[in-house]
C-alpha cells in the first residue's frame, strides 16, 4: 500500500525504533532527536494499564509525536505478547508488518496484529488509539484457532461494532481507577468475548454462528477448563451438566468452536496445564514430582497416551521438556 506523503512516514519505518531511514538530516516533519524524544516520552509517554491478563496503551496526539511515543514505549518495556488489538478512537493509523503489508485505519476501525519486532506505526495526521495487548494465557483460553498475520476487524457491523464502542467509549482515568481484581477481571472479560465473537462472525468462508450457539460454547468452553483434571470428565460429563445430548455437545462445538472439536479442547487445556507443571519450581524449589504424577494431576489416567500427546504438541517428551524449560529459584 502506498501512503500519502511517504517521505515523513518513513521516520517511524524501522521497527520499534525511532530513527530516519537513510537520512542525516531529514526535513523539518516533526521529528527530533532520539534524545529528546526519549526525554519527551518521560514526560507525556503513551499511558498504559494492566488489567485482565492484558495491557491497556492509549496512543494519542500529533502524528509524529504520537507514533513516537508508541514505539519508545513499545521498544523500550520490550513487551512481550503474541498478539495486539489496534482499536482507532479518532484520526487515521496505519500498521505495517515485517512483510511490508499495511492496513490503515480510520476512526471505529479495528486491526488484529502478530506482535513483533517487525511492526510499524504510520500517522500523518492527529489520533487517538488504543493498543491492547493479550497476553499468552488470555490468547488460549479465548481465541480458537488462534488469529496469526494482520486481520481487519469490521467496527461498523455486529459484533465488531460493539467491541468498537465498547473501547472507543472507555476513559484511561477510568480504567487505571479500577481496583479490585473483580472489577479488572470483569473489563478483561468483556473485551475477549466481544473480540471472540468479532472474529467468528467475520472470519472468511465461514459461517455466522447465532449468539445462542456462542453463548452456549462459552459456558462449555469454561466448563472444560474447569475440569480438565479429572481424567473421568468427557463429552458424557459435560452433556449431562448441561441437560443436553452428546450429540448436541459435538454440534455446538463443530458450529462455534472455529475448528476446535470437544476432545481438541479436553487435551488442550489438560496438556497446556501439564507444561505448566513441568516448568515450575515445586516442593521447595526442585522437581521432584514424576511425569507420571503431572499426567494424572492434568487429567491423563494413560502416561504412555500422554507422553505421545505432549511431544507431538510440543517436539519432546515430558521428562526432555522439562530438563529444557524447568529452571529452580536461586
Amino acid at each position: 500500500m502506498t501512503i500519502a506523503g511517504e517521505a515523513d512516514a518513513d521516520i517511524f519505518s524501522a521497527p520499534y525504533g525511532v530513527v530516519p531511514r537513510g537520512r542525516a538530516d531529514p526535513p523539518d516533519t516533526g521529528f527530533v532527536a532520539q534524545e529528546a524524544l526519549q526525554a519527551c516520552a518521560a514526560r507525556s509517554g503513551c499511558p498504559t494499564v494492566d488489567l485482565g491478563g492484558m495491557s491497556f496503551m492509549r496512543i494519542r496526539g500529533g502524528s509524529v509525536e504520537a507514533c513516537q511515543h508508541a514505539l519508545i514505549e513499545l521498544r523500550e518495556k520490550k513487551r512481550r505478547f503474541s498478539l495486539q488489538l489496534l482499536a482507532v478512537v479518532h484520526g487515521e493509523l496505519t500498521a505495517v508488518g515485517p512483510s511490508g503489508r499495511s492496513l490503515t485505519l480510520a476512526a471505529g476501525d479495528m486491526a488484529l496484529l502478530e506482535a513483533g519486532e517487525g511492526m510499524s506505526l504510520l500517522s500523518l495526521q492527529p489520533m487517538d488509539a488504543w493498543v491492547v495487548d493479550l497476553s499468552e494465557a488470555v490468547i488460549a483460553r479465548w481465541l480458537h484457532p488462534v488469529p496469526t498475520g494482520m486481520s481487519r476487524l469490521a467496527g461498523d457491523s455486529g459484533w465488531g461494532r460493539l467491541l468498537s464502542t465498547y473501547l472507543r467509549n472507555w476513559a484511561f482515568e477510568t480504567l487505571s481507577a479500577l481496583s479490585s481484581s473483580f472489577e479488572k477481571e470483569l473489563v478483561g472479560e468483556h473485551v475477549m468475548s466481544l473480540l471472540s465473537l468479532a472474529l467468528a462472525q467475520g472470519r472468511d468462508g465461514a459461517p455466522i454462528v447465532s449468539a445462542r450457539d456462542r453463548h452456549m460454547y462459552l459456558r462449555m468452553r469454561q466448563c472444560v477448563r474447569d475440569n480438565h483434571a479429572d481424567t473421568e470428565f468427557g463429552v458424557a460429563a459435560l452433556a449431562a451438566r448441561f441437560g443436553a445430548s452428546t450429540r448436541h455437545v459435538h454440534r455446538v462445538f463443530s458450529r462455534a468452536g472455529g475448528g476446535e472439536s470437544f476432545l481438541d479442547a479436553v487435551r488442550h487445556d489438560r496438556l497446556d496445564a501439564a507444561a505448566r507443571l513441568l516448568r515450575a519450581p515445586m516442593d521447595g524449589g526442585a522437581q521432584q514430582v514424576s511425569v507420571a504424577e503431572i499426567a494424572a494431576r492434568c487429567g491423563f489416567s494413560d502416561p504412555g497416551y500422554f507422553g505421545r500427546v505432549f511431544r507431538k504438541k510440543y517436539g519432546h517428551s515430558p521428562s526432555e521438556f522439562a530438563k529444557k524449560n524447568f529452571k529452580a529459584p536461586r
